[in-house]
């Protein structure tokens, strides 16, 4: 007989101890186990005992009706009702009600298989038997209590067994960065719902037109002669970008969106009110301008969020590049306890509810491409799920073999006590014996590639106080300056550009008269200190300077690979050379 996390997790009772435990957030990661199809990675839990998962849906108490679509979409494979064996381990974590922090989630094909799709898929599973699962009790309890009044014999036993709700109704949170990843989100959502519970679907087509990429009205804008040229410009520019890019960009970048899924017996409508959803899917900026539309905090409606028991917080690497503030604001505003009733039957209200102890019930799943100081500051605090924690720690052979020009690449490493501290150190050090090397330079073609907006404002400051020849491209620079900037830094016109890693992401700019390059600090994503090492062109001897802190561990570990990141953090020598 198969064992139903849902029903083990959802009639868990907290003691008061247990509630204290979770409260201080200090426990401990003891036992790990393989990853599997990922050979230099492992997971880590704070549980006692090794994680067992299992390649048969039957065994997780899978809802029938999902399981036996589920198996009709996924054609075998080798890996029993999974596609592969990192997708049959993944949602075995899922089922098991654990926080997870999966942070080398690939959006591209790994080993044969669309890894980000197969692990969409996975959470998507996970999600719809919760909804599924719970809407069940809820009928069946429903009939029962119906049955009851009928009789007028209301027993304490079936009032128990009636406490089946939350404060509202909404009870999965997903966290996107773009409309076309909440698209494909969406998509494959009602994909893996049975045929039989989704007779009708409302408002599919203005899914497609307020979320899609507008291919259809760009075929007819080719047959009109006066938009071709326009249509054809803007899909070169795209092709022309990394990989990555064009997976990321080449639909509707749109990071403003939000949208309730209800899930019924028979039909799936779109667009639904937040109070009468199931499922929200958002942006973070989409959230906070919800959150925020009131005109007093009096006023600020935040009690849709209040039972959210499954949080999935997808592409946060790409959301970082956005504002992760906002999703910090965001998950402040979970599990709070509502203002106003919304019509619920607080006699069916769960008692952790009503305890205050929602949040330690709730699920939260973050997936990236990679991890850094603020994606594991929300995991460490904010997520404290007494079904415990799981995360993903991976070993990096580093981008250096990317770097295809003979570049020396010198890596000094300045002291620091303290992440307080961290920025005045790095600025200090760029003051005193960074710059006078560069300020007066003749030949000029410096660029100082600079990943904080902060840092790229103090420099630009600094610059100026200086009178320093020097351009910008930035995050928030015009385009009419960075146009013009590009071209007076290539024909020698200005002597240094300042280059934001945003800027970067969001356009891939190729910059041309590049003779020395500065990391004031490395780059997030580690493909693009590659990229930006990779654009000297016809310079002898080009030189790449980095200024890197123990602070920087994760990104240097990225870059130069884990084995060469230990020694460089550990040493006692400062220089470190890369050829």
């Amino acid at each position: 007989m198969s064992i139903s996390s849902f029903k083990l997790h959802t009639t868990h009772t907290l003691a008061e101890a247990d509630v204290q435990k979770l409260k201080e957030g200090k426990r401990k990661f003891k036992s790990e186990f393989p990853a599997h199809g990922m050979p230099m990675c492992k997971w880590t839990t704070t549980n006692d005992s090794l994680q067992k998962d299992d390649d048969r849906l039957a065994s997780y108490g899978v809802q029938s009706r999902l399981q036996k679509h589920w198996q009709s979409i996924h054609k075998k494979s080798g890996c029993g009702d999974f596609t592969c064996a990192k997708q049959s381990q993944f949602f075995s974590l899922c089922n098991n009600y654990q926080d997870i922090l999966h942070s080398n989630k690939n959006a591209f094909l790994c080993g044969g298989q669309d890894d980000d799709s197969s692990i969409m898929d996975a959470y998507l599973l996970h999600i719809l038997n919760h909804i599924y699962k719970t809407r069940d009790l809820v009928t069946k309890n429903s009939a029962r209590l119906s049955q009851q009044a009928e009789r007028k014999d209301k027993t304490t036993d079936v009032m128990e067994l009636s406490q089946d709700q939350g404060f509202t109704r909404p009870k999965v949170l997903i966290v996107l960065p773009l409309r076309s990843i909440a698209l494909r989100t969406v998509k494959s959502l009602i994909d893996l719902i049975p045929p039989s519970c989704k007779v009708s679907i409302e408002y599919k087509d203005r899914l497609f037109d307020e979320f899609g990429n507008g291919e259809d009205e760009d075929n007819e804008a080719l047959k009109e002669g006066s938009k071709s040229a326009g249509q054809q410009k803007g899909k070169t520019q795209i092709s022309s970008k990394p990989a990555d890019f064009q997976a990321l960009f080449g639909g509707n970048n749109d990071d403003h969106f939000r949208i309730g899924i209800k899930i019924t017996k028979k039909s799936v409508k779109l667009y639904s009110d937040f109070y009468s959803s199931d499922i929200i899917v958002a942006s973070p900026i989409g959230l906070i301008t919800k959150i925020g539309e009131a005109e007093s905090e009096k006023n600020k409606d935040v009690d849709f969020l209040s039972s959210i028991e499954i949080l999935v917080i997808d592409y946060a690497d790409v959301i970082l590049m956005q504002n992760w503030s906002h999703v910090i604001s965001v998950v402040d505003q979970l599990n709070m306890i509502p203002t106003k009733q919304h019509g619920t039957d607080f006699m069916r209200i769960r008692e952790w509810y009503l305890n205050g102890q929602a949040r330690y019930y709730r699920q939260t799943i973050l997936l990236s491409n990679f991890v850094n100081a603020e994606i594991n500051a929300l995991f460490n605090r904010s997520c404290l799920n007494y079904r415990g924690k799981v995360k993903l720690l991976s070993l990096y052979s580093g981008v250096l073999p990317k770097v295809v020009l003979q570049v020396r690449q010198v890596y000094e490493r300045f002291d620091c006590t303290s992440a307080l501290d961290v920025d005045d150190e790095r600025f200090n050090i760029f003051v005193k014996k960074v710059f006078p090397k560069i300020k007066d330079s003749l030949q000029g073609g410096i660029m100082v590639f600079i990943s904080s907006y902060f840092d790229f404002v103090r420099l630009r400051n600094y610059m100026k106080s200086q009178d320093t020849s020097f351009c910008l491209v930035g995050e928030y620079t015009k385009q009419s300056d960075i146009s013009r900037g590009r071209t007076w830094f290539f024909h020698g016109k200005r002597k240094i550009m300042l280059y934001t890693e945003r800027a970067h992401f969001y356009h891939r700019y190729k910059i041309r008269g590049i003779r020395d390059l500065i990391f004031y600090s490395l780059p997030e994503r580690n493909d693009f200190y590659a990229e930006l090492t990779n654009m000297f062109e016809g310079v002898d001897n080009p030189t790449c300077t980095v200024l890197f802190s123990r602070f920087d561990s994760l990104r240097v570990e990225r870059i130069v690979g884990t084995s060469s990141a230990k020694k460089m953090l550990n040493s006692k020598k400062q220089t470190f050379m890369f050829c």
